[in-house]
């Protein structure tokens, strides 16, 4: 099982200069608009950000204690609270709440999306399935759950199912572009000749509204990085939460193109990138953590297979010596 929980050790906050030069080190040097030896571009981060989703929290809770409450109504401010839990990145109170809710309402299609969302990014790929088959047997209009179900198979390596699920959600709304962008990336891996003029020909289509058509232009080489962070910071207020948001998504994307040409020192910083703005219910962010998790325990088994040949090599030149 991927452990997701240890990468939670490493440091959010980059204020220092020796860190900036670290990090600047492993990114190309195409890519160091975003990052330099001076600076890294994040977002701004306010102390009192979440405030309202706290005191909503206290509230909630204080019904939950309290309340003379039917049973359905306990369901929905366990679901409430849990969605805000989960947008606070207090992963294991949201799983709660949510599982909770569910022992009241056993036949809501959003908790058990929530809940396979958690089992994938436990990497439970089988049971998070199972969850994402019972929000459609109660929902086939469940919109999101598609994605989710089709980012399950994608990292179960299931790509042609993955394809089903992914081709379904975006002719829901093809002007989306980050249904197109997911589409692009399971494509190639299992047709890349025709993923890049899938993606030209999706493009058009696009909405200029998202912010995610703009990396689409980037992935096709119509822009260039720089052009991407001044089209960022027109697009929203540097100074604004929003722009936290765009940077969480232009890192993971840079960091799945990375990752892809075989790049893993830099994709491994874009991720951490990525999950440096806490835009903690950002299917960006989960999936950044995700593949950082992918990453270590790939890491682990490459180290484990080196020692373990050392350590044949070693046992064989000793036996030759006897």
């Amino acid at each position: 099982m991927i452990q997701l929980r240890k990468l939670f050790n490493f440091v959010l906050f980059l204020p220092s200069l020796f860190f900036i030069c670290l990090i600047s080190g492993c990114i190309s040097s195409s890519d160091q608009v975003f990052v330099s030896k001076n600076k890294v571009v994040l977002g701004e981060q306010y102390p009192n950000a979440h405030f309202d989703q706290e005191v909503m929290i206290v509230r909630i809770s204080q019904m939950l204690i309290v309340g003379q409450l039917s049973k359905k109504e306990r369901a929905d401010l366990h679901f409430e609270r849990g969605v805000l839990y989960d947008s606070l990145g207090l992963w294991g109170l949201a799983r709660y709440d949510f599982t909770q809710a569910l022992a009241l309402q056993p036949k809501s299609p959003a908790i058990y999306n929530y809940l396979g969302l958690y089992l994938l990014l436990d990497g439970e790929y089988d049971s998070a399935l199972e969850a994402f088959n019972a929000v459609l047997e109660l929902d086939t209009n469940y919109e999101y759950t598609y994605l989710n179900r089709g980012l399950d198979f994608y990292y179960m390596e299931r790509y042609n199912l993955a394809q089903n699920d992914l081709l379904k959600f975006y002719q829901a709304n093809k002007n989306d572009p980050y249904r197109v962008l997911w589409l692009y990336l399971n494509e190639l891996k299992f047709k890349p000749t025709e993923a890049t003029q899938n993606l030209v020909e999706r493009a058009k289509t696009l909405s200029t509204e998202y912010w995610g058509t703009y990396i689409v232009q980037y992935y096709l080489n119509q822009i260039s990085v720089k052009d991407l962070l001044d089209k960022a910071k027109a697009f929203v207020d540097p100074q604004s939460s929003q722009y936290a948001e765009v940077l969480t998504e232009t890192y993971f994307y840079l960091a799945k193109q990375k990752l892809n040409a075989g790049h893993i020192e830099e994709a491994e910083t874009l991720f951490k990138l990525a999950m440096a703005n806490q835009v903690y219910n950002f299917v960006e962010y989960r999936f950044a953590l995700f593949e950082l998790a992918k990453l270590k325990d790939a890491s682990e088994l490459t180290e484990q297979a080196v020692v373990q040949q050392m350590k044949f090599t070693q046992d064989s030149s000793n036996s030759k010596k006897n």
